[in-house]
């Protein structure tokens, strides 16, 4: 019996370590013992991406689409097209003329070779910001710095700990156990949210807020902690920068008001104060629909806020945790420098938007690691930007939305049919995902495919190595400074060691200042005076006509659209809101926003707040998904897409 280890590729907080058999039915994928975070333990999403491998879903040769339907050609044909389609735009319009749809299906080091063809071509049109992070990511650097987070272990000695907009229970089942054990040692859990989310099962307080209300709730908790003088003032001193200014704005936040808004009371929110600024070291969990607002920025700025003048950063089971960028610099990058090209970069949240407008316009499209027509916002322009192009190409494993409305669909290798290395922006780990398998029929690994096209258009001298070559190239620096090598790798996962334990703990914060900066003019500069975007309230038009928060989450077992083979959505109610519309369980309602409409069966639910519509994402009907209802609307920092800052009304449907 053979035992291959591997790793899961999905852009997930976990980073699991595989131990993968070939056996007569199939792949038996189980977790890694040697990871140290996972030990042992894969989720249900790990355990699909074996079952995807045999699907007859799978995309096994190279289609191209025809009139009465898809022709199967060769590998030889289709390199042949797709370098002429390339040659011909490059010719005729310049490479701006080519766009790059691409993003995180897959989270491999070497995955980024597409961005590297595209850059050897002298950089195309591609976007910029993010579709799911981008706003958090962005306060954080400007609050501290950079951003990073401490190591699970470390929530172990914390003594409150607030899962602010995260529900590790579902999304992020490793970290669980860490924060049972912090609980066992008489850590109080905390959660805040809309939804009475499966996390609150475990946790000893439940805060639910009223969606895009979350930064107004941190300042009105600064706001008690200043009035009550339970700041760390020693701490503030010496590591804060701004403060007065901050002061004066969390001045305005009284209790009163955020009960109004936030729909938490004043005396849950003293007694949260109070365990903050009095039980610590305290630690913030924050989760990306935290952010999904147009003010996603200024709220996490606001937790940062919380976090820094109750001194709990930089500490022992302290800190606010969100991402972490440890690995920026360590290794080489297989993307080349910027002084070689020039891209045209568009933002995530408007991005049809500005395709329709290009000049000069987009002749070629190719996509990699998405599915754009289903997960950007705004699906019916989505529509109407991909039928004016005039050639599409996708890279995928299976015939995803974006892939049936294009012309040439190549057949990629799942994680079990190459080689990769991968990393996550969350846990320390590097792990090497060794060949398991021979592909299925033709497909073919992505580094192959972008060698293969380097090579017929002269651009092999940017495409050296091989994909095991490739990987010994991007870890070059860990061999050189802590003897780390490939072999070592491939005996199991290591832990980087240039990541600490705890984020911060020398106190030296990356800002102009060298201290966490609550205002500063980087800050004002990227947001202005923008008081008004602490709350999330849409427009009164669009509050009249469309009273209801919607969210869109992901369901549990799937990572946006991937996995999810079920048509026709699901609505989650409250029994209050559906009283509103005579809706029971199992009925039918019309859900509607300014962009848009969609039927759904309704399940009524006490877990979530009675002013909100949940909606999971990756389910579709027609081709279309969820974000059919959903108007691109950038953050206030970080180019991020808004996708929950839409309000939606409700109508029975009555069958005829």
């Amino acid at each position: 019996m053979t035992i291959v280890r591997s790793a899961c590729p999905l852009n997930c907080p976990d980073g699991c370590a595989f131990m993968v058999e070939v056996t007569e039915g199939g792949l038996r994928v189980k977790g890694d013992p040697l990871n140290s975070i996972t030990k042992g333990f894969i989720c249900s999403k790990g355990q699909a991406l074996a079952k995807r491998v045999f699907s007859a879903d799978r995309l096994r040769f190279p289609l191209l689409k025809q009139e009465k339907g898809w022709k199967r050609i060769s590998w030889d044909q289709a390199y042949a097209l797709f370098s002429e389609k390339i040659e011909e735009t490059v010719s005729n319009v310049g490479s701006w003329g080519i766009f790059h749809h691409y993003d995180y299906g897959n989270n491999g080091v070497l995955r980024e070779l597409d961005r590297r063809f595209f850059q050897a071509l002298g950089g195309v049109t591609e976007p910029r910001g993010s579709m799911c992070w981008g706003a958090g990511y962005r306060a954080q650097e400007l609050d501290f710095g950079g951003v990073y987070s401490s190591s699970y272990e470390d929530l172990e000695d914390a003594r409150t700990l607030v899962l602010w907009g995260r529900d590790p229970a579902v999304t992020n089942v490793h970290l669980m156990p860490y924060l049972l054990t912090a609980k066992k040692r008489g850590a109080r859990l905390i959660v805040i949210n809309p939804v009475r989310v499966k996390s609150v099962d475990f946790a000893d307080d439940f805060y639910q807020v009223r969606p895009g209300t979350d930064a107004a709730l941190a300042l009105g908790l600064s706001h008690i902690i200043l009035s009550e003088r339970w700041q760390d003032t020693l701490f503030i001193q010496n590591y804060v920068h701004g403060f007065e200014e901050f002061a004066r704005r969390a001045k305005e936040f009284s209790p009163e008001n955020v009960e109004a808004i936030t729909g938490v009371s004043v005396t849950q929110m003293h007694e949260l104060a109070r365990r903050i600024s009095h039980a610590r070291p305290a630690a913030f969990i924050l989760g990306y629909g935290l952010q999904r607002y147009v003010n996603g920025g200024n709220t996490v700025r606001a937790i940062d806020a919380l976090a820094g003048i109750s001194g709990n950063v930089g500490w022992t089971g302290a800190g606010v945790h969100y991402a972490h960028q440890y690995h920026h610099g360590k290794m080489n990058s297989v993307q080349l420098s910027p002084d070689r090209y020039q891209a045209r970069t568009y933002p995530h949240p408007v991005l049809a938007e500005e395709l329709l407008k290009a000049d000069p316009a987009i002749k070629l499209a190719v996509v990699t690691r998405s599915n754009p027509l289903v997960q950007q916002p705004n699906s019916q322009l989505w529509r109407e930007v991909w039928r004016q192009i005039p050639f599409k190409v996708v890279l995928d494993t299976v015939m995803t939305e974006t892939a049936r409305q294009s012309d040439l669909v190549l057949p990629v290798a799942t994680i079990f049919e190459e080689e990769e290395l991968m990393r996550t922006s969350w846990n320390p780990l590097i792990h090497y995902a060794q060949k398991v398998i021979e592909s299925q029929g033709e497909a073919q690994s992505e580094p192959v495919i972008f060698t293969e096209l380097a090579k017929r258009l002269g651009l092999e001298k940017d495409f050296p190595y091989t994909s095991k070559e490739w990987i010994e190239f991007v870890i070059e620096p860990l061999t050189a400074a802590y003897g780390i090598t490939l072999d070592q790798l491939a005996q199991g996962p290591i832990s980087a060691p240039y990541i600490p334990k705890v984020a911060w703990e020398n106190k030296e914060f990356k800002t102009p200042s060298g201290k966490i900066e609550l205002s500063s003019k980087l800050a004002q500069r990227e947001l202005g005076d923008s008081v008004a975007t602490y709350v999330s309230t849409g427009s009164s038009e669009d509050k009249t006509e469309f009273p209801w928060h919607l969210i869109t989450p992901h369901p549990g077992n799937t990572l946006h659209s991937q996995f999810h083979q079920v048509d026709g959505f699901v609505v989650f109610l409250h029994p209050d809101l559906a009283g509103k519309f005579r809706l029971n369980s199992g009925d039918r309602v019309i859900v509607e926003t300014k962009n848009g409409q969609l039927a759904a069966s309704v399940v009524l639910s006490e877990d979530i707040h009675p002013e909100t519509v949940v909606l999971p994402e990756g389910a579709t009907t027609d081709g279309f998904g969820v974000n059919q209802l959903i108007v691109g609307k950038g953050s206030d920092v970080g180019e991020s897409t808004s996708y929950y800052e839409t309000y939606c009304q409700l109508r029975k449907w009555y069958l005829d």
